[in-house]
C-alpha cells in the first residue's frame, strides 16, 4: 500500500470519501458533476489500498457508501464551483485561496486562464498533491495548517480574494475559526468566505457514544474526524465582529436535486436541512 496515504491523519483521510463520490457521480448517469482527474486519481489508490485494512479504505475499495452520500457530496462540489464562478465573474483576475484543499481538482474544472490559485494543507497532504497535480505561476501549493499566519504572505497578491473551505471548519474548535476569521480580516483587509458549516445541535450530540460509533460504523471515522464546532444559524459569525457580513447560505436540499429521492422529504425539516450547510460571508 502507498506510504503517503498511511501518513495522512484522521481528518485528512476523510477527503479519499469525497474524491470517490465525484468519482462515481463523474461516471453516473446524468452526473451532478464532471471530474475525470478524481476517476484517474481514485483508480490508482483503489489497488494502492486493495489489502489496506483502514474501515474508509474497505468501504470505497468494497463500494459500501451509501449512494446519497455521494450525492451529497457531488451536490457540495458542484456549489462551491458556482461560488468561485460567480466571484470570478466580478473579479476574473481575483485569488482564491483553498483552505483543507484536500485531493480537491477544482481549479482544473474552472480555471479561466486569469485567476491565482492557492491550495493549502497539512505537508502529507501536499505530498500527495503533488504526486497528481503540477503547480504553475497561478496556482500554488502551501504545505502547513490554515491556522498558522505563514501562508498569509505566501498567498497575499492584493486581491481581491474568495477563501474556500470545503469540509474544514466543523474540525476546529470555536476558538481556532475565531482566530483564523480575525487573521482573515487583519491581513487580507477585504475577502469573500464561503464555508461549509455544522449545525451546533448536531456537533453537540455527536459527542456521544452512539454518534461516535454510528460515525465509524456508516462512514469509518475515528473519534478525531467527527464533526465538533458547530453553529446555530448562517448568521453566527456576525456576533463575533461586524466586520463580517452575512451574504447567503445553500443547503444540499436547495436544489431539489432528483438522485437525492426520498432525501429531499427533509427540505421542510430544519433540524435536517441545516445539519450541514454552506454559508457565504464578506469579511471586511
Amino acid at each position: 500500500m502507498g506510504k503517503p496515504l498511511d501518513s495522512l491523519s484522521s481528518v485528512s483521510g476523510t477527503m479519499l470519501i469525497t474524491l470517490n463520490a465525484r468519482a462515481i457521480e463523474t461516471q453516473s448517469e446524468d452526473p451532478i458533476i464532471q471530474d475525470p482527474k478524481a476517476v484517474e486519481i481514485i483508480n490508482i489508490f483503489k489497488k494502492e489500498i486493495a489489502e489496506s485494512d483502514n474501515p474508509i479504505h474497505r468501504k470505497i475499495v468494497k463500494g459500501r457508501y451509501n449512494p446519497k452520500l455521494g450525492v451529497t457530496m457531488a451536490l457540495r462540489s458542484r456549489q462551491f464551483d458556482r461560488y468561485v464562478q460567480a466571484f470570478l465573474e466580478r473579479h476574473p483576475a481575483g485569488t482564491v485561496i483553498n483552505f483543507g484543499c484536500g485531493l480537491d481538482t477544482r481549479f482544473d474544472r474552472i480555471d479561466n486562464g486569469k485567476m491565482r490559485w492557492f491550495d493549502i494543507d497539512f505537508a502529507p497532504v501536499i505530498a500527495l498533491r503533488r504526486r497528481f497535480m503540477e503547480e504553475n505561476e497561478r496556482r500554488k501549493f502551501i504545505a502547513g495548517s490554515i491556522l498558522e499566519p505563514q501562508w498569509i504572505e505566501k498567498a497575499k497578491t492584493g486581491g481581491p480574494y474568495l477563501i474556500l473551505a470545503e469540509g474544514v471548519f466543523m474540525y476546529l474548535k470555536e476558538e481556532d475559526v475565531k482566530n483564523l476569521l480575525r487573521m482573515i480580516k487583519d491581513k487580507l483587509d477585504i475577502a469573500e468566505l464561503v464555508c461549509e458549516v455544522y449545525n451546533s445541535y448536531w456537533a453537540e450530540r455527536a459527542k456521544s457514544k452512539y454518534m461516535q460509533l454510528k460515525f465509524k460504523r456508516q462512514l469509518g471515522f475515528a473519534s478525531d474526524a467527527i464533526p465538533s464546532f458547530g453553529i446555530p444559524d448562517g448568521h453566527y459569525f456576525e456576533t463575533w465582529d461586524k466586520a463580517y457580513k452575512f451574504l447567503d447560505e445553500w443547503t444540499y436540499f436547495d436544489d431539489r436535486e432528483k438522485k437525492l429521492g426520498w432525501f429531499n422529504w427533509f427540505a421542510g425539516i430544519k433540524l435536517v436541512r441545516m445539519v450541514q450547510w454552506t454559508v457565504h460571508y464578506m469579511i471586511s
